[in-house]
């Protein structure tokens, strides 16, 4: 297997383990008593993923939940090629704004950075560090937004009958959409899976993801990515990776 291979498959294995860990309703939830997906609902949710990755690259921005601060990302990600692109705010005292492109297994970064997304990055004060998912919620949302594409819708039938439930109906920039919580895992106490997961997808009447939510710390830690259905410019090629990425200390 190809190290590029061996890195799809470990970052889908990160994916799975984040997306399916066991926790409370998200505070988004209004209505009582989430339902089981009925197969239309399933239908939508399996095709999720999969229209992500046909649009091929798409406009994002993210906030993140981070020592009791807000990290926002707002740029592009190509999900066919793996890649990431956007500049980072941080609302911490002084302020921390940069660049940030990213893989599946390591995010480069450009410190003091002051004007906004270039299509042409700079080609120099790059810093390269691997990613840590589990440990950073920066690097878990920037392998969760990798992981939004997959070139093959998933199973309907294995997500009707999962632990996958219907929260609510809801909007997003006026467009219907459904509101599902993602699968949950067993816990470790129990063989029986807990109420609902730690991921949310608002998903239109055509299987297209305009929101995501998931928890990347905390009880109320909970990431949200807006994926609005405009045009995106192509990503630029990542910087020269130099030396080989040094452990992230962030």
């Amino acid at each position: 297997m190809s190290r590029i291979r061996r890195a799809a498959a470990a970052a889908l294995t990160c994916w799975l383990a984040l997306t399916s860990c066991s926790g409370s309703t998200a505070p988004d939830t209004k209505n009582s008593g989430p339902r089981p997906l009925t197969a239309d609902e399933a239908d939508r949710v399996a095709l999720a993923r999969f229209t992500t990755y046909r649009r091929g690259t798409g406009n994002v921005t993210t906030t993140i939940p981070s020592q009791g601060h807000t990290i926002t990302l707002t740029g592009r990600v190509d999900w066919r090629r793996h890649l990431g692109y956007a500049e980072l705010r941080n609302d911490a005292e002084p302020p921390v704004r940069e660049l940030v492109q990213w893989t599946i297994t390591k995010v480069t970064t450009r410190p003091h950075w002051t004007g906004g997304l270039p299509n042409r990055p700079p080609a120099t004060g790059w810093e390269t560090h691997r990613l840590t998912p589990h440990r950073s919620p920066l690097d878990t949302a920037l392998i969760l937004l990798l992981n939004l594409g997959t070139d093959r819708p998933d199973n309907a039938q294995l997500l009707a009958r999962s632990s996958a439930r219907l929260v609510r109906q809801d909007q997003v920039a006026g467009t219907p959409v459904i509101v599902v919580a993602g699968p949950a895992a067993p816990t470790a106490a129990t063989t029986a899976p807990s109420p609902l997961g730690n991921t949310r997808y608002w998903i239109d009447r055509d299987g297209r993801l305009l929101r995501f939510q998931a928890r990347v710390g905390g009880e109320s830690a909970w990431m949200t990515v807006e994926l609005p259905r405009t045009k995106a410019d192509p990503l630029p090629s990542p910087p020269p990776a130099g030396a080989e990425p040094a452990p992230s200390n962030r």
